[in-house]
């Protein structure tokens, strides 16, 4: 049996704190890239084929790329510590 987070069996663990322990791990992300991928799925979602939604996620994907917090990310990555992102 798989869960929504899938992983396989309980664990022990309710789907509530699962979903908690997700949630802090998304967190962690930037700020704008959170944001535009919200919006990709939403609006994605909200399309009547696959290569309209994928035309909304190159979009939502577009406000992204010329912002501190991508490069940031890319150099924490590149240099193996925590990026510090500041949603710009």
């Amino acid at each position: 049996e798989y869960a929504v987070t899938g992983e396989e069996g309980g664990g022990g663990r309710s789907a509530e704190s699962k979903a908690m322990e997700l949630a802090v791990e998304i967190a962690k992300n930037g700020p704008l890239a959170l944001r535009a991928a919200k919006r990709s799925v939403a609006e994605g979602m909200e399309q009547s084929n696959v290569s309209d939604a994928m035309d909304v996620e190159k979009e939502c994907y577009g406000t992204i790329l010329d912002t501190e917090d991508r490069l940031e990310g890319l150099a924490a990555f590149r240099e193996g510590r925590t990026p510090v992102y500041k949603g710009r």
